[in-house]
């Protein structure tokens, strides 16, 4: 297996793609080793177990392929449990599914004169469908554990009220989407709902839901950033680069020299490059060799064995460093990776696997025609009203399901707590479950039929801690009152204090200087994200859990003056600043949330190449969604392809007992840029995801035949 460097699939993609085939060769070896179940009809070639081939057998054909016309209804009820991003675009995809094989079957029937003329139309007026009884459709119900106000999942803002002008809101939750080629399919949906790109500063009358820039650093090419930086209790303004200019230690953090002075001077984000740099060296000699080489992916199995805090101590990137760099390559020792974390992300951000680390620098390097980022205005919540709003079956709230249960080909059982404290039953025949994978372990799944490799990911794999606290404030203090140091243009704020990363929001920078203003003071992952959330109150009362955290009020005030003082306005002076425009804040910790029970998917070592390959293998009828189930964890990107991926594995798992289902997969294999709606994500093929949901057809059979003794399949 090989990585190629010039090919239009990222490196994040084809590693994804690989092992997603690495997968589906492990599941084939263990069954023909199985000595106590003899599988049948296993394939022939025997390279579909050689496990170090990157060659994939075409898909097989459909088992059991019915003879004649289909007989019996067609509409084919599906569960869909949660109404986070991921659940909402499940039922989206449904819907346009049904359109496009409604209009199919009026093609093929003869058109009508009163047929919808659209899809929107056509999702007001269901019942056209059964002109057509022999035509596939898809119904579906949402089941959310949440109220309605929560819609999005984590897609979260919350509101402090007040005028609309003043913007007094902030994303709990996801709240930045950068404008490069992975997350196409994001900007894609936002452009079909609607949601047109515009710029406050030219139209601040935008409706909620435009699409507006955000601004990562408080500066551009036109202006001098100026940005806080506040370490060892030590404040400076400006960029790292800037504030290193005249002294490579301006923090004190190396008094000693344990930190080489080189790395000082060059800052975290440029010596985290250069200690890739091997990788892509790697792959530069492999693309010149035919066969492309392997040296990139072995490479790179290796940096997924070790977390980042561990490879660099031990890993050798060379002895000089690369062409055109004077940073010196790794191995670095305990202090420099100590450094390294604290200026790049959360305590123990480090303990994902370096694999992770690497392939997230290499997404975003884009040249210039891709370097925005975006956000939504109103909040990202936006995105997830919209989408209800468009979709034809609501989602039922406070509806918790609890219970899963196989009970037979294309029969799943699931259990739900209503809100009235009733526990009812829903068939389906089938089941997208789009939750965390906590929240999912804390269903009863012994009944589900899942596969192991699933129930081994509810268990252990990895979620990050995250937390975020909001102020709202009389006024934007740090906009308008901090006089040369002004923050004028969005940006962050950089500490090792315990709010670390201080978020100046990008959509209230025009708002009038005397009225309210909201501040995202502190935005924390990992350890950090846990101690925040220790100070925070679960009274579900707004007012007295503001009231039953002053400690955690007291600590933002003090913290938020330590990083904005300035020569000219000491520490004292901000927190007197900062506390006569504090009106009320809010927060709110990730990990704490039982309708979460994690901010998003944080792979450790070897959980991508061992686990994430068979996970997202339907297990039977049961799907899993969501931002966990695809290379592109913790984007929405991630959701939106998982769903994709997933309806097209159930399918083809089904393709036999319902061979209209292939109609419905073609469209899913669509390649049409622009539509969000069809299109496997880049790292799928059609032969792969015909091979899992292969797969998951004979793990269903072995769960339900009645002769299985207990235990796992």
């Amino acid at each position: 297996m090989s990585l190629d460097q010039g090919s239009n699939l990222s490196l994040r993609d084809q590693w994804a793609s690989q092992h997603a085939v690495r997968g589906i060769k492990e599941e084939f070896v263990r069954l023909r080793s199985d000595n106590i179940r003899h599988e049948p009809s296993l394939p022939e070639d025997p390279r579909m177990f050689d496990i170090e081939d990157p060659y994939l057998p075409p898909a097989p054909k459909p088992h059991d392929t019915p003879k004649g016309p289909p007989t019996g209804s067609l509409v084919i009820p599906l569960g869909i449990v949660g109404a986070g991003v991921a659940g909402l675009f499940a039922a989206k995809v449904l819907d346009y599914l049904n359109w496009e094989l409604f209009q199919m079957a009026v093609k093929d029937g003869g058109s009508q004169s009163d047929t919808p003329a659209n899809m929107d139309e056509f999702q007001r007026q269901y019942d056209f469908v059964k002109r057509f009884p022999n035509t596939l459709c898809f119904t579906y119900t949402i089941h959310e554990a949440a109220q309605r106000d929560r819609v999005g999942g984590r897609l979260y803002t919350h509101n402090f009220g007040g005028p609309r002008k003043a913007h007094d809101y902030y994303d709990v939750g996801a709240m930045r989407f950068p404008d490069n080629p992975v997350m196409a399919r994001t900007f894609a949906l936002f452009k079909t709902l609607g949601m047109e790109m515009t710029d406050l500063k030219t139209h601040p009358n935008a409706p909620d839901g435009s699409i507006i820039p955000y601004y990562m650093t408080n500066g551009d090419e036109h202006s001098r950033t100026v940005e806080p930086w506040c370490f060892n209790d030590i404040t400076l303004w400006g960029t790292y680069s800037s504030i290193v200019i005249d002294d490579s230690d301006p923090f004190k953090i190396s008094t000693d020299n344990t930190i080489p002075k080189i790395l000082l001077k060059n800052g975290p984000d440029h010596v985290m490059n250069a200690s890739i740099e091997p990788l892509r060296e790697a792959l530069r000699r492999d693309a010149k060799q035919d066969p492309p080489g392997r040296e990139g992916w072995n490479l790179l199995m290796q940096y997924d064995k070790f977390t980042r805090s561990h490879v660099s101590p031990i890993y050798s990137g060379g002895s000089k460093p690369s062409p055109g760099s004077s940073i010196p390559p790794p191995p670095y020792n305990y202090e420099t990776i100590e450094w390294m974390e604290t200026f790049n992300g959360g305590t123990n951000w480090y303990d994902q696997a370096f694999s992770e680390t690497v392939l997230e620098s290499l997404d975003f390097e884009y040249d210039t025609q891709h370097k925005d980022w975006f956000c939504i205005l109103g909040g990202a919540q936006q995105l997830s009203k919209i989408l209800e709003s468009k979709i034809s079956r609501k989602p039922h709230y406070r509806n918790r399901v609890t219970k899963i249960t196989a009970k037979g080909p294309m029969e799943v059982e699931i259990q739900v707590d209503t809100p009235h404290g009733k526990k009812t039953k829903c068939e389906y025949k089938g089941l997208v479950n789009t939750t965390t994978l906590g929240c999912m372990r804390q269903m009863d799944i012994s009944r589900a039929g899942l596969n192991y490799a699933t129930k081994q990911a509810l268990r252990s794999l990895g979620y990050g801690p995250s937390s975020k606290v909001a102020i709202k404030f009389k006024r934007a203090w740090w906009i308008h009152d901090l006089g040369t140091h002004d923050i004028k243009m969005g940006g962050l704020g950089h500490s090792d204090l315990s709010i670390r990363t201080c978020v100046y929001p990008s959509y209230n920078i025009y708002d009038d200087a005397d009225g309210t203003a909201v501040l995202l003071c502190s935005y924390t992952w990992q350890q950090d994200a846990e101690r925040i959330g220790a100070l925070l109150s679960s009274n579900p009362e707004p007012e007295q859990k503001v009231a039953e955290e002053a400690e955690l009020k007291e600590l933002l005030l003090r913290d938020l003056a330590r990083l904005h003082r300035t020569e000219h306005m000491p520490e004292e002076e901000l927190y007197e600043l900062v506390k006569d425009n504090y009106i009320t804040h809010h927060a709110h910790a990730w990990g704490s949330d039982p309708n979460t029970a994690g901010a998003f998917a944080f792979f450790r070592p070897q959980q991508f190449t061992k686990m994430w390959n068979k996970m997202i293998h339907p297990s039977g009828d049961v799907v899993i969604a969501g931002e966990a189930a695809s290379p592109h964890h913790a984007w929405v990107v991630g959701a939106l392809e998982s769903i994709i991926h997933g309806l097209h594995a159930w399918m083809a798992e089904n393709v036999s007992l319902v061979p209209a289902l292939s109609l419905a997969m073609a469209i899913l294999e669509r390649n049409e840029p622009g539509n969000p709606f069809v299109g496997l994500p880049p790292y799928m093929t059609p032969d792969i995801s015909k091979w899992q949901g292969d797969l998951g057809r004979r793990h269903r059979s072995r769960y339900l035949d009645p002769t299985r003794k207990p235990g796992g399949v």
